[in-house]
C-alpha cells in the first residue's frame, strides 16, 4: 500500500506562517480543505499551522492591548 503524498498547500503554509503569518493561515485552511477532497497527507501538518497561526495572531493582539493601556496610562 502507498503512503499518500504531503499536500504541498500545507508544506507551503508550514513556511508563510513563520515568514507572513496571515498568509499561513489561509493557505493552512486551503491546504486542510484540499486534504478532504483529495485524500493526500498533510492533516496534522495544516493543522499545526493553523495553531502556530492563531497563537501569533493572540499574540499580536495582546500586545497591541498592553501597548494601548500603556500609552494610554502614560498620557495622564
Amino acid at each position: 500500500m502507498a503512503i499518500p503524498p504531503t499536500n504541498g498547500m500545507a508544506i507551503a503554509a508550514l513556511i508563510l506562517v513563520f515568514v507572513f503569518f496571515p498568509l499561513g493561515i489561509i493557505f493552512g485552511h486551503v491546504a486542510r480543505g484540499q486534504i478532504r477532497r483529495t485524500g493526500e497527507s498533510g492533516k496534522g501538518l495544516a493543522s499545526a499551522v493553523l495553531i502556530i497561526g492563531y497563537l501569533q495572531v493572540a499574540l499580536m493582539v495582546g500586545v497591541v492591548a498592553v501597548a494601548a493601556i500603556l500609552v494610554a496610562l502614560g498620557a495622564h
